[in-house]
């Protein structure tokens, strides 16, 4: 069972979400063209690939070793 913080965690992040959506479209934001345009698809591209190169193979790393720690 869970916790009662974990329980509003949780409720905490669906009510952010919501008032995310409900600003978006209050503003009129379309997320489609904000994320179909080419500064957001650069920045992306080097997100992921900064991920997959660097962060990935530490978090990999740190993961396996703390494994081993306690078995």
């Amino acid at each position: 069972m869970k916790k009662p913080s974990q329980k509003r965690g949780f409720m905490q992040i669906v009510l952010l979400a919501i008032i995310i959506i409900a600003a978006l479209g209050y503003f009129n934001i379309d997320l489609r063209t904000v994320i179909e345009s080419p500064i957001i698809q650069k920045i992306w591209n080097i997100f992921v690939v900064g991920w997959k190169t660097y962060l990935q193979p530490f978090v990999m790393y740190l993961w396996t070793s703390f494994n081993g720690l306690s078995k």
